[in-house]
């Protein structure tokens, strides 16, 4: 995200710039060749010559401190010589990081390649690159596009600049120089989490600094916290997406963590507990003793449980990113560790590691409530029902099945395909009549959905 640039003791004689103008530097690293200042303060070279050796449309010498400060814009082509990469190639997204041997702010870039560089021309860190691509503000993130193997040259190997040391509250969105952090590694010492990792791989650490597991996804890397778990030291490139700036370890060699001990640090409380309210989202609570009432969801990622004694406010769901071992199956006796939260209004218990599932036992999973589709398809009676076994019928469809496989009975409650794969789920005709449906009742997309757990749920 190129943007404004204040006093920085890691850029002597910077001049002030604003995004999208084209204000040049009066010396120091980022200041290319041929640049002059007129009067008002502008770079009165913006663009290279039509014609002669450099016809890309950057000015001769371009560099990522150029990009970063505001003096390129957007949609320009630029060549940017003798870079170092500093990261891993993240391949699921065609991502590396690429920095000027000088180090310091302003001085890296978030590359995306095509799939066609990323097969043909492998990159590891440190080695030295000449590259052309072209510069754009994706979502506020400065990238280079590189769309051909031609367009990226190796050229031996260098010493990785060292990251820079900084503070939580120098990288955060709103803090004066976190802009000049962008694309930068940096590195943070005696942090603690303040969230567990959520959905997307994400968490949080001291002054609301955001931490990604943009580069660990299917490691063994991958950092899976708690609230309080302790860094000595976190280290990595920064990102910004959704509105924050985000710090990116690129190994384990760019963390040194003390894990929690969820059983240790959880506040023991019941399922009725959390339904009603009694606990705070993002406690980390110990639930003991409760019983699974399905299998995996065919996502693989969430299954859900219930209190042996039922009733309202008796299930939740249970998100556990990094199953492990344990594979539910309806039945287990289980006690779970993990933080609560409420994922888009829908209570959860995220697990971080299957050491936080212990189970003891097998039996009989609790009889499902029985209902009306009238008791369970809106506020407020539904809410006292979610994540619940529940049984519902006689009923009739009154809706066909949707772009989402989601059908309609008694014209207000959806069933969904959660537990199924789209070849076995059925797709009835409007008018057609269940003696009864079984599942657990579920909330997304501000709808209260029944979800059948197999076929058997479903009685003609």
């Amino acid at each position: 995200m190129a943007g404004c640039l204040s006093d920085d003791p890691n850029m002597d004689g910077v001049a002030t710039m604003t995004e999208g103008t084209t204000t040049a530097t009066t010396n120091g690293p980022g200041n290319g060749p041929g640049g002059t200042l007129d009067d008002t303060g502008t770079d009165t070279q913006t663009t290279a010559p039509t014609d002669g050796p450099n016809p890309t449309g950057e000015p001769e010498g371009t560099t990522i401190y150029d990009i970063q400060m505001g003096s390129v814009a957007p949609g320009t082509v630029v060549t940017l010589t003798d870079l170092v990469v500093v990261s891993p190639v993240q391949a699921n997204d065609g991502a590396v990081f690429l920095q000027e041997a000088e180090g310091g702010q302003y001085s890296a870039i978030y590359a995306y390649l095509y799939a066609d560089v990323v097969m043909g021309v492998p990159l590891s860190p440190g080695d030295r690159v000449t590259v052309t691509g072209t510069y754009d503000e994706f979502f506020n993130e400065s990238q280079l596009t590189i769309a051909s193997p031609t367009d990226i040259t190796v050229g031996g190997t260098s010493p990785i600049p060292a990251p820079l040391e900084v503070s939580t509250a120098d990288v955060v969105a709103g803090a004066a120089d976190a802009e000049s952090y962008e694309g930068v590694p940096v590195c943070v010492h005696d942090v603690t989490a303040t969230d567990a990792t959520n959905q997307y791989g994400d968490f949080h650490i001291d002054d609301g600094m955001a931490v990604t597991n943009f580069f660990l996804f299917g490691t063994p890397d991958f950092l899976e916290v708690l609230p309080g778990t302790y860094f000595a030291t976190l280290c990595g490139p920064i990102r910004f997406s959704f509105d924050e700036f985000k710090l990116a370890p690129r190994d384990a060699d760019d963390y040194d963590a003390t894990l929690v001990d969820c059983a240790d640090a959880a506040t023991p409380v019941s399922i009725y507990e959390i339904q009603q309210g009694m606990v705070t989202v993002g406690d980390l609570v110990l639930v003991e003793d409760v019983v699974v009432t399905t299998p995996w969801d065919f996502g693989g990622d969430t299954y859900w449980v219930q209190d042996p004694a039922g009733g309202a406010y008796s299930g939740i769901s249970v998100y556990m990113p990094s199953a492990g071992a344990f594979v539910p199956s309806p039945g287990d006796v289980v006690t779970l560790c993990g933080e609560y939260d409420e994922y888009f209004d829908q209570s959860q218990l995220q697990i971080a590691a299957a050491g936080d599932v212990t189970a003891s036992g097998n039996g009989p999973v609790p009889a499902p409530e029985m209902l009306t589709a009238e008791d369970l398809g809106s506020d407020p009676p539904a809410e006292q029902w979610e994540g619940v076994l529940v049984r519902i019928g006689p009923t009739t469809v009154t809706t066909a099945a949707n772009m989402f496989g989601e059908w309609e009975v008694d014209d207000v409650l959806l069933l969904d395909d959660l537990f199924f794969m789209m070849a076995s789920w059925p797709n009835p005709a409007v008018d057609t009549m269940y003696t009864s449906i079984t599942g657990v009742l579920t909330y997304s997309f501000n709808n209260y959905k029944l979800a059948p757990r197999t076929a058997a749920d479903i009685v003609p």
